[in-house]
């Protein structure tokens, strides 16, 4: 579905003086420059000035490291690591989504230094919920365990954790969610407690590998290698790509370009990417999803598996054959449970329930209906005695804060500001439902502005964009620059691939390639401009530059 955006919705900018000194002062090229004036200027920041723009293009890492604050508890928790030559038999608790799956290798590969032995567990999502499972605690943690290192959840479970404490266990947390009131137990390194403003916006694989950096857990050079993780993780959590975590997805996905993991290496092959290009969006778009989809329809042991390059070069291979088949049963669930729902009468409403869809897969389809509705959504399901739903809001909600308001009709919560997940017992799902019905209802979504750069695609070369290539990795809070160019009668639809779904618009004698846009493009009649982005593609060993249609401007 090709999105539209109203002309008054829309900001544009040319390359004008300022960009032209800007770009001279630094030095830069002139569309890199404009692209760091949108962007400051749009997001309600000053005009850079060169000092900005010499750091953001040259970062130092080694001065951001040393100005993040992860709070109190990362002093407690080097304590504890210095206090033992060996933490004997360790289990590290993760979570099934790709950063809990990256924090969990990332903590084997750390916490093997001190250990006998280390394994791992990762709930399953549709029997054992989300966050610590007590019951499941019990049972693995009493086959014999020392040590248990939890990532990626765990900030609300001190009490649990002092229960686990009593049994003579040392117990590490390592997690980035939002905290529901202050953690007691004193070893929950999570910085959205007391942490500074670089430590809120990490995740949890960051967290875990900031904490190793600034506490001198491990050697550095040992965990510049590691930062391929840290990448994935950051992407995938959609965190803020500015400041620290910028740097530190520029320097993994250099990694993951130059010398990747053995796992990672064979998915990229696979998946028929030329890691030498790798891109976010590719990771994003096809690379995470590959990690994801076990964990959202049975168990994540075959990612975590796949990052570990566990056993011989054809298990390896074996293992990422399963990762793709798992993204595609995934896609094909998420797909008839969005037609199921297009297809209801009751489709309008902001909570829809099905009985038979599997909650794995709901945050996507969640995502995907939020998006395309800009309007808040939950979409819930029944596992055993309970009901968990997924909420996703747009720009101007905040799912965290709608759940807070009814926490006590809950039986456990969780999540960010645009993100959210929960469980609910059966006996109170109308009730929970029907007042999340009226909070959405009553949600104010913001009109998207979107800023962009009025120039025609026959006017950028590949040594323009790779200049503002140079501004990435590009995502949250650092947005993939667009451009916009006006319509015009001699603009021709014309179709793309074999299927029918896709097209391309050629404008200027340039093609904007459209993605499962053919319906959208039928009657451009009412069409003003088109909104686009550029990307660099290889194609029979040769790099090109592609332009991505993303919108119709009406």
């Amino acid at each position: 579905m090709l999105a539209t955006c109203r002309d008054s919705n829309l900001r544009l900018y040319e390359i004008d003086d300022s960009a032209r000194n800007l770009a001279r002062c630094v030095p830069c090229s002139e569309l890199a420059a404009m692209v760091l004036e949108m962007t400051r200027i749009s997001s309600g920041d000053t005009p850079p000035d060169t000092a900005w723009v010499q750091e953001w293009i040259r970062p130092e890492f080694d001065k951001l490291m040393d100005s993040m604050d992860l709070g109190s508890a990362s002093a407690a928790a080097r304590e504890l690591w210095n206090s033992r030559s060996s933490f004997g038999n360790i289990l590290v608790y993760g979570d099934y989504d790709t950063d809990g799956i990256s924090a969990t290798v990332l903590a084997m590969e750390i916490f093997r230094q001190k250990a006998a032995q280390v394994r791992y567990f990762i709930p399953r999502r549709d029997t054992q919920g989300y966050g610590l499972n007590a019951g499941v605690l019990e049972e693995i943690t009493g086959k014999g365990c020392s040590t248990l290192v939890v990532v990626d959840c765990g900030t609300n479970d001190s009490e649990l954790l002092f229960r686990l404490k009593k049994r003579g266990m040392d117990i590490f947390v390592f997690d980035h969610h939002t905290v529901a009131e202050p953690p007691t137990f004193p070893t929950i390194v999570n910085p959205c407690f007391d942490g500074g403003d670089k430590g809120r916006k990490l995740c949890a694989t960051a967290v875990l590998w900031c904490w190793a950096w600034k506490e001198g857990i491990v050697s550095r050079d040992w965990l510049k290698y590691a930062l391929d993780l840290v990448a994935l993780a950051t992407i995938s959590d959609c965190m803020p790509l500015n400041s620290l975590n910028r740097s530190l997805v520029r320097q993994g996905m250099g990694l993951m370009r130059t010398n990747p993991r053995r796992g990672l290496s064979a998915l990229l092959n696979r998946l028929g990417i030329n890691r030498q290009l790798l891109s976010e969006e590719q990771l994003s778009m096809r690379v995470i999803p590959c990690l994801n989809a076990p964990g959202r329809i049975s168990s994540a042991d075959t990612a975590v598996r796949a990052l570990l390059g566990m056993g011989n070069e054809d298990t390896v291979y074996a293992c990422i054959s399963d990762l793709i088949r798992a993204n595609r049963r995934r896609q094909m669930i998420s797909e008839r449970i969005a037609v199921e729902i297009c297809e209801d009468p009751d489709a309008e409403r902001h909570v829809l329930y099905g009985e038979s869809w599997p909650v794995g897969v709901l945050s996507g389809v969640a995502s995907r209906i939020c998006a395309q509705r800009r309007s808040p959504v939950v979409l819930a399901a029944p596992v055993g005695g309970k009901i968990r739903g997924t909420l996703r809001v747009p720009v101007g909600g905040n799912a965290v804060g709608i759940l807070s308001t009814i926490s006590d009709l809950l039986d456990a919560w969780g999540g960010h500001r645009y993100a959210a997940g929960f469980s609910v017992l059966n006996e109170n799902w109308d009730e929970v439902s029907r007042t999340l019905e009226d909070l959405l209802a009553r949600v104010g979504v913001q009109e998207e502005v979107i800023s962009a750069i009025s120039m025609s695609p026959a006017r950028i070369s590949m040594a323009d964009w790779q200049a503002v290539t140079e501004l990435g990795p590009f995502g949250n809070d650092n947005p993939c620059p667009r451009f916009y160019c006006s319509s015009s009668p001699g603009d021709r639809v014309e179709p793309l691939g074999k299927n029918g779904r896709h097209s391309s618009v050629r404008v200027d004698n340039v093609k904007l390639l459209a993605f499962n846009s053919t319906p959208d493009l039928l009657d451009t009649a009412d069409v003003k401009g088109w909104i686009y982005h550029p990307r660099l593609d290889y194609w029979r060993n040769e790099e090109q530059i592609q332009f991505i249609l993303d919108a119709m401007v009406i």
